[in-house]
C-alpha cells in the first residue's frame, strides 16, 4: 500500500487509456485484482467507451501489472492500450474503483452486448440449494443483459434498466465483493430483489417465476401459442411436435412457409 509518508523515488505512476471491448465484461473487477495482486494502488474508472486507469508502484510491478491486462484479461474482453503516460505519484492509501468519468468524448463508444449464459450461472441455475436456482433473470460479470438494459453510457448499474430495483444484503455483498464474480455485475439480481416472471391470459393473472413459468409450459402443452414478452419485444412460441399449433401459429403470424426456429431440447 501507498500513503503519503512512504513515497521515495522508487514508486512511479502510470495512467492508461485502454479501448477496445472492455464495457460490461467484467473488466474493472479484473483490473483492480491484479492491481491489488500486484500490490499496486491507484484507480480504474469507466469513461465513455474506454478505461481509465492511474497505477502506481515499482516499475517491475507496473510492467507486471501491464503485462496481466493483455495476457490473462477476462475471456469476452478485448482491451486495446490506446496512451499510457507518465504521471506523477499521488498519495493513495489502496486501489480503488471509481465512479465513472462521462466527458463528453464518443471517439471510442463501445456498447456491450448481450451475453449467453455462462457455465456458472448455468450450474447454479439448476443447483436446488443455489438461491438462485430457477432463477430467470441469473447474470455475472461473464453474461447476461447489456445492450438490452442501457439506458445510457457509461455502462453503470444507474445507467441502466435495474436501477429500478434495490439490491438485497446478499447481493449488495456479492457486487461489493472483490473476490466474487458477480463483483460490479451491474445487471446482477436474485428472486429476493430483482425482476420476476408474471403470466395472463384472459382474466388469469398469474406472478412470480416458478407459477408464471409453469403456467406458461403447461399452455404450450396445450397447444397454444406464448407470447414471451422481452426488453426487445415478443418472442412467439409453440409446441413444434404439434402440427396444429404450427399452423395456427404461421396462420395467425402469418407466415405460411418460410421456417420457424426451432429451440433444443
Amino acid at each position: 500500500m501507498l500513503s503519503a509518508a512512504n513515497i521515495d523515488e522508487t514508486i512511479i505512476a502510470r495512467r492508461l487509456t485502454i479501448s477496445g471491448q472492455v464495457q460490461g465484461v467484467g473488466f474493472r473487477p479484473f483490473i483492480y485484482r491484479i492491481a491489488i495482486e500486484h500490490r499496486l494502488s491507484g484507480w480504474v474508472r469507466n469513461c465513455i467507451g474506454i478505461v481509465e486507469i492511474h497505477v502506481q508502484g515499482s516499475e517491475e510491478n507496473i510492467q507486471n501489472f501491464i503485462r496481466d491486462i493483455f495476457d490473462n484479461h477476462p475471456p469476452l474482453a478485448e482491451p486495446e492500450l490506446d496512451t499510457e503516460q507518465h504521471i506523477t505519484v499521488e498519495a493513495f492509501d489502496t486501489f480503488t474503483i471509481e465512479e465513472s468519468f462521462t466527458a463528453d468524448n464518443n471517439e471510442h463508444i463501445s456498447v456491450p452486448t448481450d451475453l449467453f449464459l455462462c457455465d456458472d450461472c448455468l450450474q447454479e441455475l439448476n443447483d436446488p440449494s443455489d438461491r438462485r436456482y430457477h432463477y430467470p433473470f441469473i447474470n455475472c460479470t461473464q453474461c447476461g443483459p447489456r445492450y438490452t438494459l442501457i439506458k445510457k453510457l457509461p455502462y453503470d448499474r444507474k445507467n441502466t434498466t435495474m436501477a429500478d430495483f434495490d439490491l438485497c444484503p446478499d447481493c449488495l455483498a456479492e457486487y461489493s465483493d472483490p473476490l466474487n464474480r458477480r463483483f460490479h455485475a451491474e445487471p446482477i439480481a436474485c428472486p429476493v430483489c430483482g425482476p420476476s416472471l408474471y403470466f395472463h391470459m384472459g382474466d388469469s393473472h398469474i406472478e412470480d417465476n416458478e407459477p408464471a413459468l409453469k403456467a406458461a409450459i403447461d399452455a404450450l402443452k396445450e397447444g397454444k401459442t406464448v407470447a414471451v414478452k422481452g426488453i426487445g419485444g415478443y418472442h412467439l412460441m409453440c409446441d413444434a411436435s404439434d402440427t396444429e399449433a404450427v399452423e395456427y401459429l404461421r396462420r395467425n403470424k402469418p407466415r405460411p412457409d418460410k421456417p420457424l426456429a426451432v429451440m433444443f431440447p
